[in-house]
């Protein structure tokens, strides 16, 4: 997919690259929902966890949303997570308790490289002036673009292994219990 890209020449919205972040993220959330559902084990994890990856996907369909009205994307990202608050409130000591038993394990480990490559290395990565300082008057920002999309979906990759590993630990745990 990235290769395609750099074939094209470019990573706008509709970039390979781009759908497949927003396709890892779907694919995700998924695993989640029914891991909430199917399993008792870290249900209000695996809900919130999921919540907080719909606001990401909502953020990534942002232009086509756009499309539909200026600002819908914010208002259903800001509507998930209203309700992740709820949940929060309602079950937030069973929440703790989960991420308490949970943060030990390896799953949580590989989910905690993907959100620091998604959410932190990626955005210092992608600075804008960053690579404007780089490169001076030779800057284009498609090469920022290139590498940013493809550290971002390195993240979401990381992060889908996880969510496997999280799946296969909630199944684990609720046959235990």
């Amino acid at each position: 997919m990235i290769k395609f890209d750099f074939m094209a020449g470019e990573f706008k919205e509709d970039s390979l690259t781009e759908r497949a972040q927003e396709t890892f993220l779907l694919i995700g959330i998924i695993i989640l929902v029914i891991s909430s559902i199917k399993f008792e084990a870290f249900r209000y994890f695996n809900s919130i966890l999921s919540l907080f990856f719909l606001t990401h996907l909502i953020r990534e369909l942002d232009s086509i949303l756009d499309s539909v009205f200026d600002g819908l994307w914010q208002i259903l990202a800001f509507s998930v997570v209203g309700i992740a608050i709820v949940i929060l409130i309602k079950h937030g000591k069973l929440f703790w308790k989960q991420v308490a038993e949970i943060q030990h394990q390896f799953a949580f480990g590989i989910f905690t490289v993907g959100l620091l490559t998604l959410h932190v290395f990626s955005r210092l990565y992608g600075k804008g002036t960053n690579w404007e300082n780089l490169m001076g008057d030779g800057y284009f920002r498609t090469i920022k673009d290139a590498s940013e999309e493809s550290i971002e979906l390195l993240g979401y990759t990381i992060i889908l292994i996880s969510i496997g590993e999280l799946f296969y630990l909630s199944k684990k745990q609720n046959s235990i219990n």
